[in-house]
Parts: C-alpha cells; structure tokens; sequence
C-alpha cells in the first residue's frame, strides 16, 4: 500500500492542475461523440474557432468513468475522462447552458475503427501482429454495435431525444435547441459540411476549417488497418442490425445504407478518409 501512495498522490495532483487550468466561468463547447467518429478533428476545428474551452468527451456515465480513469491513469488520455468527470459536476441549465456537437458513423466502420485505437495501449496492436490475430481478438464486436448511443447516452446526458426532429438530409446536418442546450448534429461521412455547421453553430461569419485529426489510415499501423478493413465481412444478420436499427434508419437515406451494406459485402478500394 505504501509502494502505491506516490503514484496515487502524483496522480490526483496531476488531474487537480489539469482541472483548475482549464476551468472556466463561461457556458461550455462540448464535442460529445463515440469515439472514431471524426470527433478530434471538430474539436481541433473548434479549439482554433473558439476563444473559450473546447471539451472532448465520448462518455458522461460517472460509473464508466470511474472504471476507464482506473484503466488509464497515465496511459491514453486521462484528461478526457477529468473534462467528463468536471462537465458532470456543473449539468446544463439556463444560466450555464451548453453547445454541443455529436457526430454519427456507419457503425460497423466505426466500430473496426475504434477497435484499433486503443491496440498499442492494450498491447495487441505491435510489429508482429497480423491480420488473422486481429481477426481473433476482433471476435464478435460486430454482434455488440453502439446502435442505442443517442439514447444512453444523449438522452440521459442533455435531455435531448434526436429521433424526435427529423434530420436534414439536404443540409445534411441538424441544430437542435432547447433552452439548455444547443446541439450540433453531424455526419463522419459528410464532414466536408462540417465548416458551415460549425459557422451557424457559433455564430460565425465565416466557415470554421477542420483540419484532418487522428485517421487511421494515415497512422504507423495504416497497412495493417488497411488489410483488416478489407477483410471484415460482417454476416447477413449483422449487416441487417447494423443497418435496419434506428439511429442509422433516421439519419442516413436509403441509397446510403445500400452504400454501406454494399461495402462490407464486397470487396471495395475505397479508403478509410474518415477513419478518424
């Protein structure tokens, strides 16, 4: 016990820095999304745009975030969790309200994607790894897709059901309001409107520049990513989960769900540009 108090101490001292340097009075911009979905590279977008703090947080679960900060400690990044852990102490309301952006994938590339973030952390992402030992440890994530986020998630979090406003397919994004909370809708795959969202979503005159953040395909591992990409071929039961659930249902038409389905079941050389 003993042996561990430093380190325990160090890290509470660390995370208590962290907090009060980037505490502010102001209402918060946060980019609240599943991991993998182009959320780095808005937030970068909005931390250039923004004069105020940018938080970035995948979860706002206290019981979650208990059990992820005892994982990560000083591995990955800590101070996600301490921007959740802080958001969750001071709730939306209408003197402090927030402006937020979520973002949604295709959920089977999101999920591929996000099972190689955290590879080298976790030590199955390394020199030696192959494709057919990523295939074994990938196992059946793809009978466990985050289709119900908006709901667990969102929902609880600000009090906003999106399946409530129909999306914009046309602008190919959504604002939704209330009085506590703005919130941005986007789509991965159409981050090229990212720019004008974000305008309107601030305020701003002129379109916000999103830099291209965290893809995968441009990491050290991209030719292996590149090679288990291809080689995932989701079954017709999976394809019809993924596909037929709600949250793809009311934010992607029809011909890009054909799209989707069609990629997973044929060999496709399209890249992974948003593998964010």
């Amino acid at each position: 016990m003993t042996t561990d108090l430093p380190a325990r101490f160090s890290y509470t001292v660390a995370r208590t820095r962290y907090r009060w340097r980037s505490s502010s009075p102001g209402a918060p911009v946060v980019v609240f999304s599943m991991a993998k979905t182009g959320s780095s590279a808005v937030a970068a977008a909005l931390r250039d745009a923004h004069r105020g703090p940018v938080h970035h947080v995948h979860d706002l679960d206290p019981d979650f975030l208990a059990r992820e900060e005892d994982e990560y400690r000083w591995h990955g990044r800590p101070w996600r969790i301490w921007d959740a852990q802080r958001l969750l102490r001071q709730p939306p309301s209408l003197a402090r309200p927030w402006r937020v952006v979520s973002i949604i994938r295709d959920p089977i590339a999101q999920t591929v994607s996000a099972f190689f973030q955290p590879g080298q952390r976790r030590g199955y992402l390394h020199d030696a790894a192959t494709v057919g030992s990523l295939q074994e440890r990938f196992g059946d994530r793809l009978d466990h897709l985050p289709l119900r986020w908006f709901e667990n998630q969102v929902l609880p979090g600000l009090g906003i059901d999106v399946y409530a406003t129909p999306f914009d397919h046309e602008r190919r994004y959504q604002i939704i309001s209330t009085p506590t909370v703005r919130l941005l809708l986007l789509r991965c795959e159409d981050l090229a409107v990212a720019p004008v969202a974000l305008a309107e979503f601030l305020g701003s005159a002129d379109p916000i520049a999103v830099p291209r953040v965290n893809v995968g395909a441009e990491k050290g591992y991209a030719e292996v990513y590149e090679s288990f990409r291809a080689s995932v071929r989701p079954t017709a039961s999976q394809l019809d989960c993924a596909y037929r659930s709600r949250a793809v249902q009311h934010f992607y038409k029809t011909e890009e769900i054909a799209r989707f389905r069609a990629h997973w079941t044929v060999p496709s050389p399209m890249g992974d540009e948003l593998g964010r």
